[in-house]
């Protein structure tokens, strides 16, 4: 019941913000540039990680109030760094894993200059010794915000495509 509450709240305050801020072509286009590059940055640390362990690659792209919907499973940044940590321990055991990561369908609405709406499909595929062992393709509804300089997921929904 809060999920439904917060994301009921969540929707009328984008909606507003909508309505305050106006925003010019040059404005959207360059917001999106922005974010596509952010989500490049992402696909490459996702395929980076295998090497070299390091989960920070990771998160620097999620808010620290991150909150998401996988599955119909509720997430937080702390789950994220569990998975990452669980992912690196077996691959520091010996099962050597390859990733391959791609973002398809990537549609961007920006709202404002520091708050936006996505929506793509991604592609996991996870490998060892040439043989894919779990190819997870998934459909993502996400906002992010800017802070400083970087634009991070604070929320998102996800759901795995059926094959």
């Amino acid at each position: 019941m809060r999920m439904r509450t917060a994301i009921i709240l969540l929707t009328t305050l984008l909606v507003g913000l909508i309505g305050c801020q106006q925003l010019g072509n040059n404005d959207t286009s360059r917001i999106k540039v922005e974010i596509e590059a952010s989500m490049k940055q992402a696909s490459k640390a996702w395929e980076e990680f295998p090497k070299s362990l390091d989960h920070t690659h990771l998160l620097k792209h999620y808010a620290a109030d991150y909150s998401g919907v996988k599955d119909g499973v509720s997430e937080t940044l702390k789950d994220l760094e569990k998975s990452f940590d669980d992912l690196a321990e077996q691959i520091k055991l010996g099962n050597a894993i390859g990733i391959s990561y791609k973002i398809t369908e990537l549609k961007i609405q920006p709202f404002t200059e520091r708050l936006a709406w996505m929506t793509y499909q991604d592609e996991t595929k996870l490998g060892h010794g040439g043989v894919l062992l779990r190819d997870i393709k998934t459909k993502c509804s996400t906002l992010v915000r800017k802070e400083g300089e970087s634009w991070l997921v604070f929320h998102e929904h996800c759901s795995t495509v059926s094959g």
